[in-house]
Order: structure tokens, then sequence, then C-alpha cells
């Protein structure tokens, strides 16, 4: 793992109880990228992610981040991170060095399975190498409990 791909802490984990907040990567169902079934998150190519406005994980390498684009890569690792209810959280994909873009839907976990189902994901976007695909934000809705509770 890249040094620039470990997630910084942030706040407090108040969304998920005590626990942090898992982003993970679902089942695609993109006919042209077949997926790995794991929670890793396929992304081709580069992929960040704020909270309240702050970088919190980046893979910015320009390289695809799933086996089945060229026969190498892999998925990126889920990414946990402290958060509360209501802080807001932004994924931005960019296509890297290739001319199509695609992203793994996306789901928070915490560890007593609760979950908040992000995104379908983007499973094919063609455009310019370089460019970005894929920039939304979501507000955190875990039902996490107040501190001291």
């Amino acid at each position: 793992m890249h040094e620039n791909e470990r997630p910084k802490p942030v706040g407090d984990a108040l969304a998920c109880g005590s626990g942090p907040v898992t982003l993970i990567g679902g089942d695609s169902d993109s006919p042209f990228l077949p997926d790995d079934g794991g929670e890793g998150i396929e992304v081709v190519s580069d992929l960040e992610v704020r909270l309240n406005g702050q970088t919190i994980f980046e893979d910015d390498d320009g390289l695809p981040n799933s086996s089945a684009i060229f026969g190498f890569g892999s998925p990126l690792d889920p990414i946990e991170f402290q958060a509360e209810d209501g802080d807001r959280l932004q994924g931005i994909a960019n296509r890297g060095f290739v001319n199509f873009g695609f992203l793994d839907p996306l789901t928070l976990v915490c560890s007593d399975g609760r979950e908040q189902e992000l995104t379908d994901g983007d499973p094919f976007d063609p455009g310019p190498a370089g460019a970005d695909f894929f920039d939304d934000e979501f507000v955190i809705q875990l039902g996490g409990s107040q501190a001291g509770s």
C-alpha cells in the first residue's frame, strides 16, 4: 500500500458507535468488467475520498485498480475512517491514463452490520484520459449513537 493510500483519522467514530465506518466496493453489473466478488473497490483509474472537504484517501497513480483491466492491477482495499452521522462524504474518480472510467458500487458499512448504499457505481464511462468521470457527495446516515450513550 502506498503512503498516499492510507486513510487519515478524522473526527469521532459516532456513525458506527465506537468503531470505524468502512467504505467498500460492491458487485458490478458491468458487461465489460467482471467483478472480483470481494469488498475491495475496483476503479479505473484513480479515486479520491473526502470527508467534510478533507481528503482522507487518495490513489492517484493513474493505473487501473482492477485485475480485469489489461490483466494487472488489483482492487483498492476497503477504506476505514472515523465519521459522524451528518458528515459529508465525497467520492471523485478519474480515468487516469485510459480513455474510459469504471467505478464499483459503493457502500458504507459498520462492524455491527448496518450499511448505507451510496451509489450503483459507474460501470463504463468512455471519455478523455485524465478527466474526472465521477464526483458525488453523500450525507452519512448510519444511525449512530451520541458520544457517551
